[in-house]
């Protein structure tokens, strides 16, 4: 059997993602790939974000008038990814030959039957009509349910030659084939009468009380016999069949809803729905209907769709951790990674793209992919790409800074028009407002590292003057740290609050803070924490430590 419908051929969107907690670095280099992407290669590359942004990246964007990323939560496969979307679905009124005819000419197993909204009333299956083929309907359910004239009609393929009024036809059917004066005994009021062209037993039937004749092979119907169905309220209907065909179809004309597995009984999901959360119905069910929070239908889920699912597409920027990731990052399909941290554990089924260079910023080698592909940077993006700069080597200050960091912003500088030293600076007022939370200030720039058995959160807070911390807002966040390490089971978890213009490092400690301080060769002030010169960068001055305590 085939699909539902044809399954949705139009281009996936390609999700270009920074790290969790993300920096502007990584929202930067996020928006200016997903641009010159779109620009190379075509298709649908969209910059997305893994949380909230900073204060400074905001500054950024809203300065430049570049839209924020679109939140995206994780890229798990879920129904909606594999699912046949908007199926064919019947209503519960039609008759069961038309329905069996939806299955056979979309040729499908399963038919929802809904209302004219889409609400799903039930289900009715290929194997139903099978035993329909072979077996009829069962004669019990068949003498009770109430014939609908349309569908008899309808299905026949045949002629009202005389319309009763206000007359419901009878749960029974009943073949002319005896003597008239026989007949006389065996008519039920209200029945269904199948017969040919005798014209006494036209009689009869009218007379007796038959709701409705219908007359076999397209014979004529005497004038007489009309007039006769008329007074006595009686619809005579003609059909083109022989009478074995009239008396099969007739069991066709049923509607749809007398035999369907109704609602309470089907078995549905979600699109929501992680596909590794109903493989377990899968294996109880075939197929489940898939119906959205209202029980409108919005698609159909099979086992064979399961195995051929539409992962999503995604282009790493600025990290190259699972941990650090966005989650479901494992049932995505990685198409590349534009970074310049160290190698980490991300793995892909195929060879990909994989851009990793010693440059104090990703948007570094973002806007040199630029110049390489020969495109102008917008002057948005360039502006974009120019703080991103500043903001990660700390205005050239960090020892991550490069001689290629210098020259990219020199050349963004021109394209935005701005004054690099003036936009750094103002980035990094943003960045030192303290009229937020202890948490948010914690996780704003907050990256976790695992080494061996070891659980590292490492945040990072960078001012122009670190005396405007208060000693009640370090014991807020000393606080909170705690907390945060009780509840995400870290052996240690560090903020570094960095003075840019004093190039030195505060380093408050909540786990190991001792053996923290011996390996940064600082005494400790006040249990938790501690200070060191020099040192700016997370990635080269401070993960390094922490690596070498394993």
């Amino acid at each position: 059997m085939k699909s539902f419908m044809a399954r949705d051929t139009s281009p996936q969107t390609i999700y270009v993602v920074g790290h969790k907690s993300p920096d502007t670095d990584a929202i930067a280099a996020a928006i200016g790939y997903a641009d010159l992407y779109r620009r190379q290669h075509g298709g649908d590359a969209v910059a997305v974000r893994l949380g909230e942004l900073r204060p400074e990246t905001h500054y950024l964007l809203e300065r430049f008038g570049v839209p924020v990323p679109h939140l995206l939560e994780d890229v798990y496969l879920r129904v909606r990814d594999a699912m046949t979307a908007n199926p064919v679905t019947g209503r519960p009124h039609q008759p069961l030959l038309e329905v069996g005819r939806l299955l056979q000419e979309h040729d499908i197993r399963i038919l929802p039957i809904t209302d004219e909204e889409r609400h799903l009333l039930g289900i009715v299956s290929a194997e139903q009509f099978a035993r329909l083929f072979f077996e009829g309907l069962d004669p019990d359910l068949l003498e009770s349910i109430p014939l609908e004239l349309d569908n008899v009609v309808h299905t026949l393929g045949g002629r009202v030659l005389v319309a009763a009024t206000g007359r419901q036809l009878r749960d029974f059917v009943m073949v002319g084939a005896m003597d008239a004066e026989t007949m006389k005994n065996h008519i039920q009021k209200d029945c269904l009468l199948v017969l040919g062209d005798r014209a006494d037993a036209q009689r009869v039937g009218i007379s007796r009380g038959a709701a409705a004749l219908i007359i076999t092979g397209n014979l004529p119907v005497s004038s007489e016999i009309l007039e006769l169905a008329r007074r006595f309220n009686v619809t005579i209907i003609s059909s083109p069949h022989r009478t074995f065909t009239t008396v099969r179809l007739l069991n066709m004309s049923v509607a749809v809803h007398h035999i369907m597995q109704s609602r309470p009984d089907v078995a549905t999901c979600s699109p929501d729905s992680r596909l590794e959360d109903v493989h377990n119905a899968l294996l109880r069910h075939r197929y489940l209907v898939v119906v959205d929070d209202q029980d409108r239908v919005v698609g159909m889920l099979g086992r064979t769709d399961v195995l051929h699912p539409r992962r999503h597409k995604v282009i790493l920027v600025d990290h190259n951790e699972r941990s650090q990731s966005i989650d479901g990052l494992e049932e995505a399909e990685v198409l590349g990674v534009v970074d310049h941290h160290r190698i980490g554990d991300v793995q892909t089924t195929g060879p990909i793209r994989f851009r990793n260079e010693p440059v104090g910023a990703t948007s570094t080698l973002i806007a040199e992919m630029y110049q390489e592909a020969g495109l102008t940077i917008p002057a948005d993006i360039a502006g974009v790409l120019l703080g991103a700069i500043l903001a990660d080597t700390l205005i050239f200050r960090s020892p991550t800074s490069t001689e290629r960091d210098w020259q990219a912003a020199r050349t963004l500088a021109g394209i935005a028009q701005v004054e690099a030293l003036d936009l750094g600076e103002a980035l990094f007022a943003a960045a030192a407002d303290l009229n937020r939370t202890p948490r948010q200030i914690i996780l704003a720039d907050f990256k976790e590292f695992i080494f061996g058995q070891r659980h590292y959160g490492v945040g990072a807070l960078e001012m122009m003057n670190r005396a405007l911390l208060s000693d009640k807002l370090r014991a807020e966040l000393l606080a909170e740290m705690s907390r945060l390490r009780q509840r995400r089971g870290y052996d240690s978890i560090l903020l570094m609050i960095s003075d840019i213009i004093r190039n030195e490092t505060e380093l408050l400690v909540v786990g190991r803070a001792e053996e923290i301080a011996e390996a940064f060769q600082r005494p400790l002030e006040n249990e938790h924490s501690l200070v060191v010169e020099s040192i700016l960068s997370r990635k080269k001055q401070v993960v390094p430590v922490l690596a070498g305590l394993t």
